[in-house]
């Protein structure tokens, strides 16, 4: 574990994820600045979440110092924000983290339910078989089998509706080729449409299915240790000014959109899954 100031950061996290220089708020106000230290993963939303904290404060005027932590697994970050060693972290939104009394949760849907709608990496050779699939039910009968990392909320969706699902308890970047090998007893990717594109340029062995959508709700969400608890309100006044100005939606047209759009989202086929996230 280690904490950089913000300018060693900048320049140690390029090597790590392209990010936005992180110019400091201008302040319009005497407002104390919020001292963040924000874990980020190399998942490819760490951008997009950065810039949107950042410039969104920026909007109302509120100075903040921002201090990055990174090339920790995420499991270990979860446990550093509920001792508080890092006062901000973003993820899925779930009842169970929620509830917990070592992180406050700030009131706020990141994605606009983006990471809620699927599309899936599949083997090119299992393209026909999906292209068929009209339901819930007709993905069931076809016994192909999605793959989760150990412990993701999204599994419990999928056993919820009855789909056959793995869980991989192994570093999550190697069940991509798991996938392509064809014998490991997973067989496709259920991945966000903010994410899948990106991946299957990254994992070219395996390709973005093109006929259907799956959705259920749900979003990620910032996080605060309870040390940070009287951030909240501020950080949620600045994201619900974000909204209001479109400075959120530019965001996520600048960070996703093309890839979005590449996707062909209204000709898909759409399967909703009941429940959220527990």
């Amino acid at each position: 574990m280690f904490f950089m100031p913000r300018f060693a950061c900048f320049f140690a996290c390029m090597l790590f994820v392209s990010l936005p220089a992180f110019g400091e708020a201008e302040p319009a106000s005497d407002a104390a600045p919020l001292e963040l230290r924000i874990a980020v993963l190399s998942d490819g939303h760490a951008t997009y979440f950065i810039r949107l904290l950042e410039e969104s404060l920026r909007l109302i005027h509120q100075p903040c110092h921002l201090h990055l932590v990174k090339d920790i697994p995420a499991r270990r970050m979860w446990w550093m924000l509920g001792k508080g060693d890092i006062n901000l972290f973003y993820g899925m939104r779930t009842k169970d983290k929620d509830s917990k009394e070592q992180i406050v949760p700030v009131r706020n849907a990141l994605t606009n339910g983006l990471i809620g709608q699927r599309v899936l990496l599949i083997r090119p050779a299992d393209a026909a078989v999906f292209a068929h699939v009209q339901s819930v039910d007709d993905l069931k009968r076809t016994r192909l089998i999605a793959g989760f990392g150990a412990g993701w909320n999204d599994a419990k969706i999928w056993r919820t509706a009855g789909l056959p699902l793995y869980e991989h308890a192994a570093p999550w970047t190697t069940i991509y080729a798991m996938v392509a090998a064809g014998n490991r007893h997973v067989d496709y990717l259920p991945r966000g449409v903010i994410e899948v594109t990106k991946e299957a340029r990254e994992h070219p062995e395996l390709v973005v299915e093109q006929h259907m959508l799956m959705d259920y709700p749900g979003d990620f969400g910032f996080y605060l240790a309870s040390s940070a608890a009287g951030y909240r309100p501020i950080i949620e006044r600045a994201l619900r000014e974000a909204e209001t100005t479109g400075l959120k939606a530019r965001l996520i047209e600048e960070a996703f959109g093309a890839d979005i759009k590449a996707l062909g989202l209204d000709r898909r086929v759409r399967l909703h899954l009941s429940g959220t996230p527990d």
